[in-house]
């Protein structure tokens, strides 16, 4: 299941500007904003009526639409601010756009077009087939038999580490999963103590079959609704109040994605064709664009993040670790008086209050951005790491 909508800008996600260095590119990594549930099949999971949605399943909605123009404009103008962009409409060499072949990615990125360079004719590229775009597509491509033993063995380990009592407790407490028409026809009754089925076949997503993919399922439909604006009674059915409820149940998200796309050798499998993508990008300044952008999803960010190595971190204000509409900024700085150019990441994102209401940005009210580090690109105390550095661990990958 993919729910990241990868965005690709060289750019640094702006709240002050850089003393003493230029911005030079941008390349932004990007899930997909707001979209309806990924399943149509919830009624399976409870004798409970869900409510409806009255956009289309797994369709970007209206708001998120309209949230991604918020982020765009918030970002546009930043861009402009450190002199990466001007008020004119860039041409076709200064920006690139390019989204996944599915309906949230393209009408993301047409989103964030509209509002960012508004009156300007933006192609938004996207491969013109109902298949999944090789680039963004997650699936194992590595067909050895001694690959697939070591990656499930891998996502086996991530499995049995897992302790997700409390999470699972709590959907089945919502749902009365006992009572449900998988329950009866399955025999997968015991959402806490029945097992899950790893799925590994090659030019398939590494997956997870049992009460991790049922609770997934479910926890992303509440999470959608919550920041969709339903009313709080036709979430869960009222039944999700605290914060630490929310927090176990992003939990059951976060975990999902960890034990499919967070062992390192099955991620760089995973993401290679996208890992290619952003390097030809990196090593090629030159006759690269200013801005990139790379239209996706969860999988795709989590997918990369491990292959690169990025290190532990933290979103304050939000429940997910990779937010909806949030982005990966890999921004390129010319340190001139140094002669060496450097790199800083920032993941940009709203925060839960944000996405729930609907807020417009501003410097009064602007997005989250959280510094990241790469594991053998040491950041210095202003977020900034040696270029050249991070070419080292791209070329490794290659």
């Amino acid at each position: 299941m993919m729910t990241t909508f990868l965005f690709i800008i060289l750019f640094c996600v702006g709240v002050h500007g850089e003393k003493g260095y230029r911005l030079k590119q941008v390349l932004i990594l990007s899930r997909h904003n707001i979209r309806a549930p990924l399943s149509d099949d919830l009624q399976r999971t409870t004798d409970l009526e869900w409510p409806t949605w009255k956009t289309e399943v797994t369709h970007l909605t209206a708001k998120g639409a309209l949230l991604e123009g918020y982020i765009a404009n918030y970002i546009a103008e930043w861009l402009k601010k450190e002199g990466l962009i001007d008020d004119t409409c860039p041409t076709k060499d200064e920006i690139q756009v390019y989204a996944n072949t599915r309906q949230r990615t393209k009408e993301t990125a047409k989103a964030f077009v509209k509002s960012a360079f508004k009156n300007c004719n933006i192609t938004v590229y996207s491969k013109n087939t109902d298949k999944m775009d090789p680039v963004f597509n997650p699936v194992i491509h590595n067909d050895t038999d001694e690959f697939k033993e070591i990656g499930v063995r891998a996502m086996k380990d991530k499995l049995d580490a897992l302790n997700m009592k409390d999470a699972y407790a709590l959907i089945d407490k919502i749902i009365d999963f006992k009572n449900s028409d998988i329950c009866r026809t399955e025999s997968i009754c015991d959402l806490v103590n029945d097992n899950n089925n790893i799925i590994f076949e090659v030019n398939e997503e590494p997956n997870v079959y049992g009460p991790l993919s049922i609770v997934n399922s479910v926890a992303d439909f509440f999470l959608m609704s919550l920041y969709e604006g339903f009313a709080q009674e036709d979430i869960a059915w009222g039944k999700l109040i605290e914060t630490h409820d929310w927090r176990l149940l992003s939990d059951i998200v976060r975990e999902n994605q960890i034990i499919r796309f967070g062992s390192s050798i099955l991620a760089k499998d995973v993401a290679k064709p996208l890992i290619k993508y952003m390097a030809n990008i990196f090593f090629n300044e030159k006759s690269a664009p200013k801005l990139t952008l790379l239209v996706g999803h969860d999988s795709n960010l989590n997918s990369v993040m491990t292959s690169l190595g990025f290190k532990p971190f933290e979103l304050p204000n939000q429940y997910e670790r990779t937010p909806i509409g949030g982005k990966l900024v890999f921004q390129r700085w010319s340190d001139e008086k140094g002669g060496r150019d450097l790199l800083k990441v920032n993941y940009v994102y709203q925060t839960v209050k944000q996405l729930r209401h609907g807020t417009p940005l501003s410097s009064e009210n602007p997005p989250k951005s959280v510094a990241m580090e790469i594991e053998g690109c040491k950041i210095n105390e202003r977020g900034f790491c040696l270029w050249d550095d991070f070419v080292k661990i791209l070329t490794k990958l290659d």
